[in-house]
């Protein structure tokens, strides 16, 4: 059977140069619930990066890609087998482009992160002396970080293979995360192929189902980047997480550092992580002094971060000042209640932010 990935050498930036426009928009909205949300009161979207939409679509295609392959592999009907081979090698990838909306909120979310994990690994390896594996002299690593920090590794090397969108990319997502890929690409399997046959036909649909049903089963989520990160952090102990926290920053590891953010602060990852490559400064500025960065590491951060925000590393030296200026104000109390606010129901965060309270 074919479904799956062409040979051709596909960029990130799409076969025609640049990404279809209706999936482009889908990324640039970032939307917290619908793109309806948008449209009704006509606020002006976050900005990402055109660097950032590249790197979010390349992980989008490789997972698709790979999971269709998956699916296909799990079909055991001969018929229906021949039904998805009509479709052609890569379809899913081309096909979420015209139905941007079957990307829910929360897996456009993950991939985002992934991406911006993923961006900044890539943009900074040539220079890669590794000053997290150097902290580890000072004692108290142990078997389970140091395998965990292993296949961490690993995993995000493959986050950082060539851009290539007909290429398939381990689906190593959280498990909640998965099913939501899982069942987006079997949709748009069932979308084609009653196209193909110019019908419904349930029997298609049930084989379909029952072979995404059987890859869900087999998927482990512990082997997935964000699940080794929260194991690398939590078999250390709290004086070393602190240590290691501005070597993870030296190192480009965003994943690690928000790892041990998470360890060190009860600030689960996804929310670290978004501080991090958000709009706002504060938010960037409080989660460095919870881990007791210093001025020049908070500095090369926010350069770091400039491919992602899209921010002050463009307005030159005096802005990157600016911000370690600022950063300097932000004492631990403002940390702390900052991070109060994180950790309160993520409602009423999000109320908060909202309202411009959620300081």
């Amino acid at each position: 059977m074919t479904v799956g990935n062409d040979p051709g050498h596909e960029r990130a930036l799409g076969e025609r140069g640049r990404a279809p426009a209706r999936l482009s928009r889908r990324l640039i909205e970032d939307v917290r619930h619908d793109a309806d949300l948008a449209r009704l009161v006509d606020a002006e979207p976050r900005r990402w990066t055109d660097a950032l939409v590249a790197e979010t679509r390349f992980h989008l295609a490789g997972l698709i890609n790979a999971v269709e392959l998956a699916i296909g592999l799990h079909v055991s009907d001969p018929a229906i087998e021949a039904v998805l081979g009509q479709l052609g090698t890569g379809y899913g990838r081309r096909a979420i482009e015209d139905e941007p909306g079957l990307l829910s909120p929360a897996l456009l979310g993950h991939l985002r992160r992934r991406a911006a994990v993923a961006m900044l690994l890539r943009q900074n390896q040539a220079g890669s002396a590794l000053a997290s594996l150097s902290v580890l002299g000072q004692g108290g690593a142990n078997d389970r970080y140091l395998d965990a920090l292993a296949a961490l590794g690993i995993a995000e090397r493959r986050w950082s293979a060539p851009m290539l969108l007909d290429a398939p990319m381990r689906p190593d997502l959280p498990a909640e995360h998965f099913h939501d890929l899982a069942w987006t690409v079997a949709a748009l399997l069932i979308g084609g192929a009653e196209q193909v046959t110019g019908s419904s036909d349930a029997a298609l649909a049930k084989g379909i189902a029952q072979a995404t049903e059987a890859l869900i089963a087999r998927h482990d989520e512990g082997l997935g980047g964000f699940a080794l990160a929260s194991r690398c952090a939590r078999s250390l102990p709290t004086a070393l997480r602190i240590a290691l926290a501005p070597a993870a920053l030296v190192d480009a590891r965003l994943l690690l550092f928000a790892a041990l953010v998470e360890s060190e602060t009860g600030l689960p990852i996804d929310d670290v992580l978004d501080a991090l490559i958000g709009e706002r400064d504060e938010d960037r500025q409080c989660v460095l002094r919870l881990m007791d960065i210093d001025d020049a590491v908070a500095f090369s951060t926010v350069e770091l971060l400039a491919p992602l925000t899209g921010g002050l590393a463009d307005q030159g030296d005096a802005a990157l000042a600016a911000f370690v200026e600022a950063y300097r104000a932000v004492d631990l109390a403002q940390a702390r209640r900052w991070l109060a606010h994180r950790l309160s129901p993520r409602a009423l965060a999000e109320k908060l932010a909202l309202l411009g309270q959620g300081r």
